[in-house]
C-alpha cells in the first residue's frame, strides 16, 4: 500500500468513526461541498454535501448506547490525483424501544486530491435488492 492509499484509507476510517460517535460535524469534512452522492434511503442521490447534511434528521435512527458502523473488506487504489475505495459498512445499534438493528451496505467512494488533501467526490450506498 503506497502513502496516498494509506491516506484514503485512514481518512475514510475517520469518516467512520465520526459517523458512530455522532459528531456530525466531522462527518463531511472530507467530502468535497459539490459532489453526488447515492444513498439506500430516498430521495436516493444528493448534489451537495449540503443537501445529504439537511436530510439526516429525516432518516438517521435514534440509536441508543454503541452504534456499529464499520467499514469490512475496504479495497483502495490511488493515482496521483484520482482514487477510489469500495467495500461493505456493517451499521446497527439498538433502539430506544430496545429492539436492535444491524445491516449490511455496499459502498464506493471516489476521491479527488486537492490541495494535497484526499476529498471524497463521490459516494454510493447501497443494498442489493431481493428479488421473491
Amino acid at each position: 500500500m503506497n502513502a496516498d492509499e494509506a491516506a484514503i484509507r485512514d481518512m475514510l476510517e475517520q469518516w467512520a468513526e465520526a459517523t458512530r460517535d455522532g459528531r456530525e460535524e466531522e462527518i463531511l469534512a472530507n467530502h468535497l461541498n459539490e459532489l453526488v452522492l447515492f444513498d439506500v434511503l430516498s430521495p436516493l442521490q444528493y448534489t451537495s454535501a449540503a443537501q445529504y447534511r439537511d436530510s439526516w434528521e429525516s432518516w438517521q435512527p435514534d440509536a441508543r448506547g454503541p452504534v456499529q458502523f464499520a467499514l469490512q473488506d475496504l479495497s483502495v487504489q490511488a493515482g496521483a490525483d484520482v482514487g477510489y475505495a469500495f467495500g461493505l459498512l456493517q451499521c446497527g445499534g439498538t433502539l430506544p424501544d430496545g429492539r436492535t438493528f444491524s445491516d449490511t451496505v455496499r459502498i464506493t467512494f471516489c476521491l479527488l486530491k486537492r490541495g494535497g488533501m484526499w476529498k471524497v467526490a463521490h459516494q454510493h450506498v447501497s443494498k442489493p435488492v431481493e428479488r421473491g
